[in-house]
Formats: structure tokens, sequence, C-alpha cells
């Protein structure tokens, strides 16, 4: 039987300069049959009415991710797994 061999990795996770960085309060998932795709939005209230509310409000794509159907199954598997430790 032949020995494994193993190597140890050191991952050192960063941040570039110019990456983008934005808060998500409205999200979307879809489907092709092929892959997943999540897309992260933003909402951004116009301005105000007579009576404070807002008149309108956009709702802008900041950005879409597309994942194997592999990748989206651990990734809600961790998600739902990260929610459950904080119940």
């Amino acid at each position: 039987m032949a020995e494994e061999k193993r190597t140890e990795l050191q991952r050192i996770f960063e941040q570039a300069p110019d990456a983008i960085s934005f808060y998500c309060d409205f999200g979307q998932v879809t489907s092709t049959g092929a892959e997943v795709i999540v897309q992260f939005y933003e909402t951004i209230p116009g301005l105000p009415e007579p009576s404070g509310g807002p008149r309108d409000i956009r709702t802008r794509l900041r950005a879409t991710v597309t994942l194997s159907y592999r990748h989206a199954k651990n990734i809600g598997e961790l998600l739902m797994r990260e929610v459950e430790r904080r119940k």
C-alpha cells in the first residue's frame, strides 16, 4: 500500500485596495438548470415626500455570483450550520 503524502498549506486572505465592499439588503437566488445564480442588491431611498416617507425606492444590482450546484450546496450547508450555531 502506497504511503499518502500530505502537504500543509497556509492560505492568506487579502483584500485588494480596489476591492468593492457593500451592504446587501436584498438578495435573489435563481437557477439556469446548470448553475445557481446569486444576486446582491442595495436599496437607495429617493427624496422624501412632504409626509416624510420616501417618494420612491431604487434597488440597484451590485454583484452577481454564478456557482456550480456543488459549490452552491457547500455554501448553503455552511450558512445553515452558522445560523443554527448562533440560535
